[in-house]
């Protein structure tokens, strides 16, 4: 029961970000190129998710999960789910993108969370590395 419950939060926390992605412009989690597209697969995940869940086995028996690992595998799921699709993100974009359109460098390692509406994760990591090694030069 406890990794239903992960895999269920995991799964629709995946489908969540790949929503909330969409109006906060933050392109450098985005799975597709096509906001519709990227909608789609997040409300399918987030249905998926629970019908698999409420569908798959017997749910009116008696569990030994306790609120606290409740939490735990809550946070857990959804922690795991955010970098899972960042690393994914960058791994799809660097795969599909030979994108000429970088951010204005040196900008973009100052705006925190602001970076991935300009590029994925680990393009942001590398800009800050770069940046790094220009301070120290």
């Amino acid at each position: 029961m406890a990794l239903d419950y992960f895999l269920l939060v995991f799964i629709a926390a995946i489908g969540l970000y790949q929503i909330v992605a969409i109006p906060a412009g933050l392109k450098g989690l985005w799975f597709f190129r096509q906001p519709k597209v990227q909608y789609a697969f997040g409300v399918l995940a987030i249905i998926g998710a629970f019908g698999w869940f409420y569908t798959s086995a017997e749910r009116n028996i008696q569990h030994t999960i306790e609120g606290s690992q409740q939490l735990a595998l809550f946070l857990g799921a959804i922690i795991s789910a955010y970098f899972i699709t960042a690393i994914l993100a960058s791994i799809i974009q660097a795969a599909v993108c030979t994108r000429g359109d970088t951010p204005i460098k040196g900008k973009q390692h100052d705006l925190g969370m602001e970076t991935l509406k300009t590029t994925t994760l680990f393009g942001g990591i590398l800009s800050s590395l770069r940046k790094q090694r220009e301070k120290g030069d």
